[in-house]
């Protein structure tokens, strides 16, 4: 796992020192040789997610608004997080890239948001550190990380998120002719380049099932691009994750029951 975190910071940290903006949103007006122009524009565009994962969550019956602490994981240059601090009393903002957490630091700054702490989370123990939350918010992000990563980070996430709160996050479920091996994942040097990836939607439900997510909605969105069906989740936290004990050889569930 810890491979596997090492190669996507080195390919993020490498596009945060050349490209910022552009990796964020891909488009040619949020490249470096275009950004003055296109700033404002680019990070007025993170409020649109944010206004969603409200909308959802209301249009579910929950409310979010002043809901305690929000984990975001992929910040990049904080264009959602600016606008995650004006609906929460405070913000973890976490990214595997110390060049866009510098820069996500100074729009922060920029904007007067007081109420972020922001993580560099390149590694198993970093992730083990992110406390407790009540709302995990993730666009744009888990596509860039190979299928066990993304499991990975998924199940940690669900295991601190608190009793009743709510996971809303974006990733790609489908693409026609992809394919993943581990082994031949990590015999091959790194591209450089931005990674995409895909969790069948089967996997992601047995992730949100053994963690104890309910899953809320899901829907289509399309912010993979035309090559891959990409969703939209929300799922609330119901219950504790169920602990597996060890019988002979086989493998359990301990159940509790409570009144």
């Amino acid at each position: 796992m810890q491979r596997l975190f090492t190669r996507i910071e080195q390919e993020w940290t490498h596009l945060g020192e050349t490209e910022p903006h552009w990796s964020v949103l891909t488009v040619d007006r949020f490249k470096a040789e275009n950004i003055a122009a296109h700033e404002e524009e680019f990070f007025a565009s993170g409020k649109g997610d944010v206004d969603d994962l409200v909308s959802t969550a209301r249009r579910n019956g929950i409310n979010v608004l002043n809901s305690g602490i929000c984990f975001e994981l992929g910040c990049g240059m904080a264009r959602s997080t600016i606008w995650l601090a004006k609906e929460f009393s405070r913000v973890i903002a976490a990214d595997i890239s110390p060049a866009h957490l510098d820069l996500a630091r100074q729009t922060a700054s920029r904007y007067g948001r007081t109420n972020i702490d922001f993580l560099h989370v390149n590694s198993p123990r970093a992730l083990a550190k992110v406390p407790e939350f009540d709302v995990f918010f993730s666009i744009i992000v888990l596509q860039h990380n190979p299928p066990p990563l993304i499991s990975y980070l998924l199940r940690h996430v669900l295991r601190r998120l608190r009793q009743n709160g709510i996971a809303y996050f974006q990733l790609p479920t489908f693409a026609p002719g992809y394919s993943f091996s581990l082994d031949e994942y990590l015999a091959q040097e790194p591209h450089g380049g931005m990674e995409m990836h895909v969790l069948l939607q089967p996997q992601l439900l047995r992730v949100i099932e053994d963690e104890g997510g309910e899953l809320i909605e899901i829907r289509a969105d399309g912010a993979s691009g035309p090559d891959f069906v990409s969703k939209r989740v929300l799922v609330q936290k119901k219950r504790t994750r169920l602990p597996r004990i060890r019988l002979g050889s086989g493998t359990a569930r301990r159940i509790v029951c409570r009144e």
